[in-house]
């Protein structure tokens, strides 16, 4: 099972087919054949990409309290996911930055399942917020996210 291809499954089940539940699955199957920290990892170098397509194309940058807090207002973070997607969107903004930091560590002190947790929500709130930024639909922020996955 190759990384870019779960994450590719995954956002396409998510995005493209509105199937959020089979997206968890392939999500589940391939924590169990890869590991947490992989798969973590995978979903932010996802939401990296995206985020590197916005910085070439707009020179902008955005301040995370804001973001976060406009995400929370929005409806789109439970107020107590908050600190997790921080943490996963400052380790893809730094992924996207040149600097890829390790996931190990936010795995044993957050658990698996948190990490994992933020870093899909972190993927798709970035995937929704380049689309935006970028006039987009996220179905083409995701075919972009997929076709240098895919690449790499």
């Amino acid at each position: 099972m190759l990384l870019h291809a779960v994450v590719r499954d995954a956002l396409e089940t998510q995005v493209l087919e509105h199937e959020p539940g089979q997206a968890a699955l392939v999500l589940r199957d391939a924590i169990g054949e890869l590991g947490p920290e992989a798969v973590a990892g995978g979903l932010l170098d996802g939401a990296a990409v995206a985020l590197r397509r916005m910085v070439a194309e707009t020179d902008e940058a955005f301040d995370l309290d804001e973001l976060l807090e406009r995400l929370a207002v929005d409806g789109a973070v439970a107020p107590d996911s908050v600190d997790v997607l921080s943490r996963m969107l400052t380790v893809a903004a730094a992924t996207a930055g040149g600097i890829r930091p390790v996931v190990d560590p936010l795995v044993a002190e957050l658990g698996p399942e948190r990490v994992l947790f933020g870093a899909w929500l972190a993927l798709l709130s970035i995937v929704r917020i380049v689309a935006i930024s970028l006039e987009r639909t996220e179905a083409d922020v995701t075919d972009e996210v997929v076709s240098v996955l895919e690449t790499s």
